[in-house]
């Protein structure tokens, strides 16, 4: 793989921003089975509350890389799982991209001017929280200087984006969610840590973005 070029990652992503985007057919890959009970529990889509992730990319020479947060645990619906930085939308924020850059400010420490946001994924509704989930893009010239919230982040977890791509690293597992036993959740393999639910949803996506882009570099 030849070294990665930070110009050429922008140009493609404006490129792509302009296009359809891969959408809800790409995010279904790994939506976990139980999903379409949740929805069935929660009926009124239209009643839901707005949130943000950012997708922090950046290169290291031949790799493209990624940062996801380990949550602490809590009394909640995302104890102690792997997501992207973010959270929910405050009325104090202009816009969603704000809130994205707001959240991994607080979370990860990142400043928001050294961010090129490139645009938003598919938003994707979380029946059991009832958060719409707006995932934001933004890419940095160099790993940024993490400086975690311990409150809000359990572990940093940083990752080659071409990791995923690796059809080894895509499993079914089976998890106990809220008492319930769910089996063949879709997961991605990272090391140790397993990435599931809204996380790999909004990951299948980008993978499926950003794909040609690794292939042609």
């Amino acid at each position: 793989m030849k070294i990665l070029d930070y110009q050429k990652l922008i140009d493609f992503f404006e490129q792509k921003m302009k296009e359809p985007l891969p959408g809800l057919s790409a995010q279904l890959k790994m939506e976990p089975p139980h999903r379409n009970n949740e929805f069935q529990k929660n009926p009124d889509f239209d009643n839901f509350r707005k949130s943000a992730i950012l997708i922090i990319l950046w290169i290291d020479q031949k790799s493209l890389k990624t940062a996801f947060i380990l949550r602490p645990e809590y009394d909640g619906f995302h104890s102690n799982q792997i997501a992207f930085p973010g959270g929910k939308s405050e009325k104090s924020d202009k816009d969603l991209i704000q809130t994205a850059l707001r959240e991994a400010n607080e979370e990860v420490g990142i400043n928001s001017e050294i961010v090129k946001v490139m645009g938003s994924l598919t938003p994707l509704f979380i029946p059991p929280s009832r958060f719409m989930v707006y995932p934001v893009i933004g890419i940095l010239k160099n790993k940024p200087d993490f400086k975690t919230d311990p409150h809000e982040v359990k572990t940093l977890l940083i990752a080659d984006i071409s990791t995923f791509l690796n059809t080894e690293n895509i499993i079914k597992q089976q998890f106990v969610i809220r008492n319930t036993t769910i089996n063949d959740i879709p997961c991605y393999k990272m090391g140790d840590h397993l990435i599931w639910g809204a996380t790999a949803m909004i990951l299948s996506e980008l993978l499926e973005l950003i794909e040609p882009f690794l292939l042609t570099e």
